[in-house]
């Protein structure tokens, strides 16, 4: 919280006098979360004093998720972070302090006086990726790094506390970002998809350009334009002096493995960075160094104390703040979606959390599929696949593949084969950005053996070169859905024993963009069509194609989607509805190629989908960094929601049920930022 005091506000007649042993001598500012003041303790420390609004104080989901967050966040203490020195979040109000500290805000600085000096801006990104990498050895991510969160004080830069902000993400799954905030998140971030250490590196990098130049490397406008440009847009940073220049384009790699870490970050800015104690240009160093006025009663009190002696003091030492006692492992709650219910709206639905499968990292991938006799649950990660065993819950190996840059999907056959699609890996001698890739192994027999390795070209689109994977039932297919040159998207379909591709299926010729791709893939139980989901300004669908000879079967078009379009389809098992994710769910009668339902909207944020293989239900998952995560059940034959429960801290990225429809898998992420799946019964 900026801590300036020429924007200080005195205190109204509807202000409290006192949170806890602070009295209250100024307003400071207004957040999402409350009102923050400037307090004095007994003894004479200022503090910045938060009290939460009456709306979140009335909440318990964000009291909860507030006590989960202030504890989590505690534990990270080092230079650059502004700590909760005092908090009672049972309070009526709840109320948080933090140490008083005269600063001003990145975002008023760069308002008010422009792009700061180059030595300034290192010493500003050496502040910052040391107080991340704090935060990151203690297993939290930021995720919400923003200048109006970043205090330019007079011995160097600090991180105000952001614990509220996280508890109102997760407690309301419903917030949007605001199109200003959203210049600020990472690629993966804008995707919906898993925020780890790297998402913090590249909004770090996004702050320090801001501070070099006085904007943004990206594009602005509208929220989803300025996401647009975020994903797909290479960084504009003319006017960044080298050498910070060229380490800012690592920092602003799209792909998060190839980020630099906030270690090597610091150790580069602090080779050439000056002292911090005059780091600041002259105005700003000023208005840093301006401490508060201490109140009247507090001088009077200190003229008393200096007086009485140690008898005086000793009382007036007596009175300290309320610490927080924090739960000894916030992880459970997270990893297992924090109960074993959920609110319900039809039937007697129960989807209780059995287990967790720890996959021991904090990863970008997340993405799964049971093998068809329900033995095997292959789990994809940024760089390969885990195999677990279904019953004993163990698991089995690892594969992966040289050319894998990143995962983007996984899927199994009936006869055992299993495909893993990604990036491929680029080279000196192909530099193409958009370069796929399909391998496939036979998991069937006693050790995995790879089978094929399928190569998609380049269509001079950035970072889109693979979206999805899929194989026909009988295993003699494998399709990839991508981007496309002058198109919405492409879906090529690969013989898989002869790694001759068969089909380049290209949908909506001449009206794609920059962020336009197909997204998702599936093929009919009974092997005779491909649906494919697409995505593109805002709008979306699916289009229908028939196998035996690739002409196109029917067009599914869906408005008013969210940026990425339809991102997840399914059939049912009997080949007559086909279900879609949009942010909201749709769902079509595949006979008649007619939309029969459509329920949510794309505000609800959910990007994944499965149906139950007795085709009774289907799963739907979505949320994601600053939103939390959830799943929710509902009844196909009625449309009704049957149960929604939370899934983890940011989101999920992927579900699938075990083939005997009595577990839900999902990847989710831990409050401690690692991914795991999460095992849900179905009852």
């Amino acid at each position: 919280m900026t801590s300036d005091m020429r924007r200080q506000q005195p205190l109204e007649a509807s202000d409290p006098q006192e949170a806890g042993p602070y009295r209250l001598q100024a307003r400071l500012g207004q957040g999402a979360t409350g009102r923050v003041y400037l307090g004095w303790s007994r003894s004479g420390r200022a503090a910045a004093v938060k009290i939460i609004s009456p709306q979140l104080a009335s909440d318990e989901g964000f009291r909860r998720r507030l006590t989960e967050e202030t504890a989590a966040h505690r534990q990270a203490t080092g230079p650059g972070l502004l700590e909760t020195v005092a908090a009672d979040l049972a309070a009526d109000p709840p109320w948080l302090a933090s140490p008083h500290v005269p600063g001003v805000s990145l975002a008023e600085a760069v308002r008010e006086y422009g792009p700061l000096p180059p030595a300034t801006v290192r010493v500003l990104g050496a502040g910052l990726a040391e107080a991340l990498a704090t935060l990151h050895e203690t297993g939290l991510v930021h995720a919400t790094l923003q200048p109006h969160k970043v205090l330019l004080a007079a011995k160097g830069p600090r991180l105000t506390p952001f614990a509220a902000t996280r508890a109102l993400d997760a407690a309301d799954p419903s917030r949007t970002v605001s199109a200003a905030d959203g210049r600020f998140l990472a690629p993966e971030q804008a995707r919906g998809q898993h925020v780890g250490p790297e998402s913090d590196v590249f909004s770090l990098a996004v702050l320090l350009a801001l501070a070099s130049t006085g904007r943004t490397p990206f594009r602005n406008g509208p929220g989803a334009e300025a996401l647009r440009s975020i994903v797909e847009d290479a960084p504009d940073l003319d006017g960044v002096p080298e050498p910070l220049r060229g380490l800012l384009a690592t920092a602003l790699a799209k792909a998060p493995q190839q980020r630099i870490s906030p270690e090597r970050m610091l150790h580069q800015l602090t080779r050439a960075a000056p002292q911090r104690e005059h780091w600041l240009p002259e105005a700003l160093a000023a208005r840093a160094a301006a401490a508060p006025d201490r109140p009247r009663w507090l001088r009077r009190r200190t003229l008393l104390l200096a007086m009485g002696g140690a008898g005086a003091l000793a009382a007036a030492g007596a009175a300290t703040a309320l610490m927080l006692d924090g739960s000894d492992d916030p992880d459970d709650k997270s990893a297992s979606g924090g109960r074993s219910g959920g609110e319900g709206v039809a039937g007697d639905a129960v989807l209780k959390p059995v287990h967790t499968l720890d996959l021991g990292r904090s990863d970008n991938g997340g993405h799964l599929s049971y093998s068809p006799d329900g033995k095997q649950l292959a789990v994809a990660l940024t760089d390969r696949v885990m195999l677990w065993d279904a019953d004993s819950r163990r698991k089995l190996t690892d594969l992966t593949d040289d050319n894998v840059l990143f995962t983007t999907g996984v899927a199994y056959s009936p006869g055992g084969l299993l495909a893993l699609g990604y990036h491929r890996k680029f080279t000196l001698d192909n530099y193409a950005l958009d370069l796929g890739g399909i391998t496939v192994w036979d998991t069937g027999g006693s050790e995995p053996k790879r089978v094929a390795r399928l190569e998609l070209p380049t269509e001079d689109k950035v970072m889109l070169g693979m979206e999805a994977v899929a194989l026909s039932r009988d295993g003699r297919l494998a399709a990839s859905a991508r981007s496309a040159r002058d198109a919405i998207g492409k879906v090529q379909v690969w013989e898989v024993g002869s790694g001759r591709k068969v089909a380049d299926l290209v949908i909506g010729k001449g009206r794609g963009n920059s962020t336009s791709a197909a997204r998702c893939l599936a093929f009919s139980p009974d092997g005779t069509l491909l649906a494919a989901g697409w995505g593109t300004e805002l709008q979306g669908g699916v289009t229908l194609f028939r196998t035996d000879g690739w002409a196109q079967a029917g067009e599914l078009p869906l408005k008013d989607t969210d940026a990425f379009g339809v991102t997840s389809v399914a059939f049912t098992p009997d080949g007559r509805t086909l279900a879609g994710s949009f942010g909201g769910l749709a769902l079509w009668d595949v006979p008649g190629r007619r939309l029969i339902a459509r329920i949510g909207t794309a505000g609800d944020q959910n990007q994944t989908l499965a149906v139950s293989p007795d085709g009774s239900t289907v799963a739907l998952g979505g949320g994601g960094e600053g939103y939390g995560g959830r799943v929710t059940l509902y009844d196909l034959r009625t449309r009704q929601r049957k149960i929604t429960v939370p899934s983890g801290r940011s989101g999920t990225s992927d579900l699938a049920f075990h083939p005997d429809g009595r577990t839900l898998a999902g990847v989710v992420t831990t409050t401690k930022m690692l991914t795991a799946v999460q095992l849900w019964t179905v009852e």
